[in-house]
């Protein structure tokens, strides 16, 4: 839990995203007084139209405001992320005719590792991402800005007990499928028609055995080259890539 009152919101795609989803309260916007160009223009219009409090402030109070000179010269502060549930993804599957695809990360604390896969599920058209509450990155600006705002658009739900939720969605027909280097399993021999659900593990010790306990299979990517492994994101990648075209081509 947190006891912030809002978040602030920094660069050009979060801010920018966070106000088209419209998924959070707009509290007020900044905007640096070097920048000059169509986003500057865009924000000064839709702060004009919506009403919303825009302060023109310099470099040194944008950074002190985001804490970080990645801000692009564009911050806000927004309400907080208004975390989803299960059953809503499901249901978002159902809307689109298809089977639920959901991915899980398994105590992932690294931001950048978060928010990007966040971005490359939302991009790829998967249903949600359950991210555990414990020792995991939640929803933090730095994860909206590494997933390039696609945050604003998917659904995300913490779980307190990840494999409680997984068997959970077993249950309903999914498949769930652990992301390993270990894995014996190719993507080709999965099998899901009814729907999947994808874990990652952390950077550094993996997915959890009482997690990995659970997964119907543990597929690994093959390595032809050096280095020898794949960061988290790059592989969250191209699994949600491969499963996501595999099995719609299955089920169609």
């Amino acid at each position: 839990m947190t006891d912030r009152p809002f978040d602030t919101l920094y660069g050009v795609n979060p801010v920018v995203e966070a106000l088209r989803a419209g998924k959070r309260k707009v509290l007020r916007l900044y905007l640096s007084d070097s920048r000059h160009d169509k986003y500057s223009d865009m924000l000064k219009q839709i702060a004009k139209q919506a009403s919303i409090p825009l302060d023109i402030v310099s470099r040194q109070e944008l950074f002190k405001l985001t804490s970080t000179d990645m801000n692009q010269g564009i911050a806000g502060k927004f309400g907080l992320y208004p975390f989803s549930d299960i059953q809503a993804m499901q249901d978002k599957a159902k809307k689109q005719n298809e089977p639920p695809f959901i991915v899980a990360l398994d105590e992932m604390q690294d931001p950048h590792n978060t928010g990007a896969i966040i971005r490359s599920a939302s991009c790829l058209g998967w249903h949600g991402v359950i991210l555990t509450k414990r020792r995991s990155a939640s929803v933090t600006p730095a994860v909206v800005k590494a997933s390039s705002g696609a945050t604003e658009y998917m659904d995300i739900a913490m779980a307190s007990n990840l494999r409680t939720e997984i068997e959970s969605l077993k249950q309903d027909g999914c498949m769930a499928i652990g992301l390993d280097m270990q894995g014996q399993a190719g993507f080709k021999d999965v099998s899901g028609d009814n729907g999947i659900v994808l874990i990652i593990g952390s950077e550094g010790s993996g997915i959890r055995k009482p997690v990995l306990d659970v997964c119907d299979y543990v597929v690994s990517i093959p390595m032809l080259g050096h280095p020898d492994s794949l960061n988290a994101s790059v592989s969250a990648g191209i699994a949600l890539y491969e499963l996501k075209t595999l099995l719609i081509r299955k089920t169609q």
